[in-house]
C-alpha cells in the first residue's frame, strides 16, 4: 500500500489515522444503487436477503485492513425499522460470520452503521459497514486499558459492574432475556444508548444463537423507540451505531448508538470543546431522557 493510504501515526496523540484520498470522489448522489446491482448483475442470488458487498472505495487494503458493506435487505426502499426481528436476526448472524472471518486476520473488527443524511449517509439501500483493521483504535484501546486495570486491582470486569449498577434503574430503557439497553448518566448525545449482553462475552464470534436473536429484537426496539419520541416528531432519527468487541476474552462486547437528534428539529453537533478536546457537553438531564426513551419504546411495543 502506498504511504498516502497507509495508517499514519500521530506521534503526539499516540494514535493512528487513515489517509484515503481515493475516497474523495466516491459515488455520492448517484442514481444507480450498487447493492441492487449485485442482484441484477447476478453477483448474488435473487432470493438472497443479506450479503456482503466489498467496499468499492476501501479506506484500507490487505494486509493493513479490509472493508465491506453489509446489506440488510434485498429491498432497496426498506428502512432498518421496517425489518422484522427475523430479518434483523439474519443480519446479526452475518455479523457473527464476518467477525469470525476478519478476526482471524486483524486485531480489530469494526462493525458499524451511519444512518441518516444528516450524518453523511450517501446510499439509501439498507446497509451497514465493517472494517477489519490491523491496529486497535483509540477508543477500544482505552476500554481495554480499563479492563486490564480493573483486573489487576481485583475488581473484575468493569462492563459487568456498570451493567449491574444500571440494571433496574431509571437508566435502563429496554431489556430482554439476554440483553439490556441503557441511557447512562455519562452519555455525550441526548439519546445515546448503550446495549450490553447480560453474559460476559468478548465478541460476536462467541455469541449463542438465542443471544443473537435477542440482540436483533432489542436493537430493533430501541431504534423504533427513537422514531417514536415526541409522537414521531424526531423520525427518522439519524444515528451512528458501533459494535465494540475484541478477541481478548477479558473484554465485554457492547454496542453504542449515538442518536444525533436532541429535540424535534434540532441535531447535536460536536463543538470545538468536544471535537478538539473531547470535553463533551450534554444539554439535557440523562435520567429524564432515559425516561422519555423508555416510554417511547413502550409505545412501540404496545
Amino acid at each position: 500500500m502506498e504511504a498516502e493510504t497507509a495508517l499514519i501515526r500521530n506521534p503526539i496523540a499516540r494514535q493512528y489515522l487513515v489517509n484515503a484520498p481515493q475516497r474523495m470522489n466516491r459515488r455520492e448522489g448517484t442514481a444507480t444503487c450498487p447493492f441492487c446491482a449485485d442482484i441484477t448483475g447476478g453477483r448474488v442470488d435473487p432470493q438472497t436477503q443479506v450479503w456482503l458487498h466489498p467496499n468499492d472505495f476501501p479506506p484500507l487494503q490487505p494486509p493493513i485492513g479490509e472493508a465491506y458493506v453489509v446489506i440488510y435487505s434485498r429491498d432497496h426502499d426498506r428502512t432498518f425499522t421496517q425489518l422484522s426481528v427475523d430479518e434483523v436476526n439474519a443480519v446479526t448472524h452475518l455479523w457473527r460470520d464476518l467477525y469470525t472471518d476478519l478476526a482471524a486476520r486483524y486485531a480489530t473488527v469494526m462493525i458499524f452503521e451511519n444512518s441518516g443524511e444528516a450524518i453523511g449517509q450517501t446510499q439509501h439501500h439498507p446497509h451497514g459497514q465493517a472494517y477489519g483493521v490491523s491496529i486497535i483504535p483509540p477508543t477500544l484501546e482505552r476500554e481495554l486499558e480499563t479492563v486490564v486495570r480493573d483486573e489487576v486491582a481485583g475488581r473484575g470486569c468493569p462492563f459487568c459492574r456498570v451493567r449491574a449498577e444500571l440494571a433496574d434503574d431509571v437508566y435502563e430503557v429496554a431489556a430482554n432475556t439476554t440483553w439490556q439497553a441503557f441511557l447512562p448518566p455519562y452519555v455525550r448525545y441526548t439519546y445515546e444508548t448503550h446495549l450490553y449482553p447480560r453474559r460476559h462475552v468478548a465478541n460476536l464470534g462467541l455469541m449463542r444463537d438465542n443471544e443473537l436473536r435477542d440482540f436483533a429484537e432489542i436493537l430493533l426496539r430501541v431504534i423504533r423507540g427513537y422514531n417514536a419520541l415526541f409522537d414521531g416528531a424526531m423520525a427518522p432519527m439519524p444515528y451512528l451505531l458501533g459494535l465494540h468487541q475484541l478477541a481478548d476474552e477479558r473484554f465485554h462486547l457492547h454496542v453504542e448508538i449515538q442518536a444525533i437528534g436532541r429535540a424535534p428539529g434540532k441535531l447535536k453537533y460536536a463543538a470545538s470543546s468536544e471535537s478538539l478536546w473531547e470535553l463533551w457537553t450534554n444539554d439535557s438531564l440523562p435520567s429524564q431522557k432515559a425516561q422519555e426513551l423508555h416510554e417511547a419504546i413502550a409505545t412501540v411495543e404496545a
